[in-house]
């Protein structure tokens, strides 16, 4: 049976959350959630999630006047509203809307950290253990990736070549959250993406909505450049259409290491879910870097919240439907190379240079400081991994 509104609050899984207003919409099903610290895009939350949020900007009525209404019409279940960092309380007109539209409205102590939410809350709601990387999906990606290795062996691992060759292994994060349409067409572009960046690739479909691709790059710069890059397209998905993927990977450097690398390919995977991330790419080199990640996204302070030059820039993008973050993640990717970041956006460096110039004077930053670039590229990620 799906959690409720009314189950949330009379089994008191959080302490001390108090329901404001729209009593009356108690019984709305909880079948995933969405932690979004930042109010900048609720057209992402789906039916049937219930929303965490600090309330950043819910001052200002004249920004959201409409959001109680949008998240009935979406479908959402409730907002929960953390007290104590921006809000004192709940402004009077989220209230009044609420009421009049019967949609629940909590507050949550300040004490109580997003990441103890997300985990409590998957705890409860998550489909359960057959939704694991088991055993069973273990063994026919093995058969898969098997044969594909012996029917494209020598273009997969020529002599005196030095292809980099991975597999890739996909996992949706809120399946049952998002509409089975919405995740083809989300797939689809994945499957493009990736097959763009490789010389080979191949992949197919297993049990419970997962995909194994096995792939080959040139180089490693080729190979790490698309994992990046892909990273931003999962966060850019879960903007638009609501779904969250986890993609685990590892270099297989021969096929008689076939085993072993899979085995690191889903523990990689498994690092995103221990970390709370709500989505994001994780290579197995890379395992040790995301836990120490984790773990200072565990702390009681926002790394994007308190990065006021990104907040800027975020709002910008938002009031005048501008991409100037997306800019700055992709110079910042590209470690401040302008040729390179012009190529991969398809702009003129001139174009470029005046980009960076407005970035520069809305977040009042100096792009040519290494801290202020390190500082930038940290908040980027945590707003990439963990929001939304």
């Amino acid at each position: 049976m799906a959690l409720t509104i009314q189950d949330l609050i009379s089994q008191r899984v959080f302490p001390d959350v108090k329901l404001l207003a729209g009593q009356k919409g108690n019984k709305n099903e909880i079948q995933w959630i969405n932690i979004m610290e930042i109010l900048d895009t609720p057209k992402s939350v789906q039916p049937g999630e219930l929303l965490f949020t600090t309330g950043y900007g819910l001052q200002q009525e004249e920004s959201h006047r409409d959001l109680i209404a949008w998240l009935v019409k979406r479908g959402v279940s409730g907002v929960a509203i953390q007290l104590g960092y921006y809000l004192d309380s709940v402004p009077k007109y989220i209230l009044e809307q609420a009421e009049e539209l019967n949609f629940p409205v909590m507050s949550l102590p300040k004490e109580l950290t997003f990441s103890e939410i997300l985990h409590t809350m998957m705890q409860i709601i998550s489909p359960g253990p057959q939704e694991a990387w088991d055993g069973n999906v273990l063994k026919q990606s093995y058969l898969f990736l098997e044969r594909s290795i012996h029917g494209c062996q020598s273009e997969l691992f020529p002599d005196n070549d030095s292809r980099h060759v991975h597999l890739l292994l996909l996992s949706p994060v809120n399946y049952t959250g998002v509409e089975e349409k919405v995740w083809r067409k989300c797939l689809t572009q994945i499957c493009s993406f990736i097959q763009s960046c490789s010389q080979v690739c191949l992949w197919k479909e297993m049990p419970q909505h997962k995909y194994v691709f096995l792939t080959s790059y040139a180089s490693d710069e080729k190979c790490l450049s698309m994992f990046y890059e892909l990273n931003i397209r999962f966060t850019f998905l879960s903007e638009q259409c609501g779904t969250n993927y986890y993609l685990g990977a590892e270099r297989l450097h021969a096929p008689d290491d076939l085993m072993l690398s899979l085995n690191h390919a889903v523990e990689a995977l498994e690092t995103l879910p221990i970390i709370q991330a709500r989505r994001g790419v994780c290579s197995y080199d890379n395992i040790r870097f995301l836990k120490m990640f984790g773990h200072l996204h565990r702390k009681d302070s926002s790394v994007v919240l308190d990065n006021q030059s990104l907040q800027l820039l975020l709002n910008y993008d938002k009031v005048n439907n501008t991409n100037y973050v997306q800019t700055l993640r992709i110079y910042l990717s590209n470690s401040g190379n302008m040729t390179q970041t012009a190529g991969q956006l398809f702009v003129h460096r001139h174009t470029l240079i005046k980009r960076l110039d407005k970035i520069s004077s809305i977040g009042n930053l100096n792009l040519d400081d290494y801290y202020t670039r390190i500082y930038m590229s940290i908040a980027l990620l945590f707003h990439d991994y963990f929001i939304f």
